[in-house]
């Protein structure tokens, strides 16, 4: 029975302890996508980044690399008149909004919308912690 009491007593100091220096550690700030404009695709694509393809203010395509970690490139049509289609939003701070969202049919099976160069998971069935591509 004291060890019991004791063991208890010893727990609940070891989860404080360990909340207050959770609470002392600097938080890792999430990285977020920014938009580059390209006249066409590159070969290789670096990640948090929204390529944007097209001239002037006529843009067709958007590619990015898959936030999820497996590292396979997605590429959105953001033609009018094409379906499916996306469109993008390039903030004034570098940052970009895509719409709807993405739903990767293969592979991953990644589900998720990027607002504000943010990702923001559908269904719960990724974790932000997974962003390191």
């Amino acid at each position: 029975m004291w060890f019991s009491r004791l063991w208890d007593k010893t727990r609940k100091a070891a989860v404080a302890s360990a909340q207050k220096l959770r609470e002392k550690l600097p938080r890792k700030k999430k990285k977020r996508y920014r938009s580059v404009r390209v006249d066409e695709m590159p070969d290789a694509l670096k990640p948090f980044t929204v390529y944007l393809c097209g001239e002037g203010e006529y843009l067709w395509a958007a590619a990015m690399i898959c936030p999820c970690g497996c590292k396979e490139v997605i590429q959105l049509n953001l033609l009018k008149q094409v379906r499916p289609r996306w469109s993008a939003q390039e903030h004034k701070d570098g940052y970009v909004s895509l719409m709807p969202s993405v739903w990767r049919q293969k592979g991953c099976r990644s589900h998720f919308f990027v607002r504000h160069g943010a990702i923001e998971w559908c269904h719960g069935n990724f974790n932000e912690d997974r962003e390191d591509a």
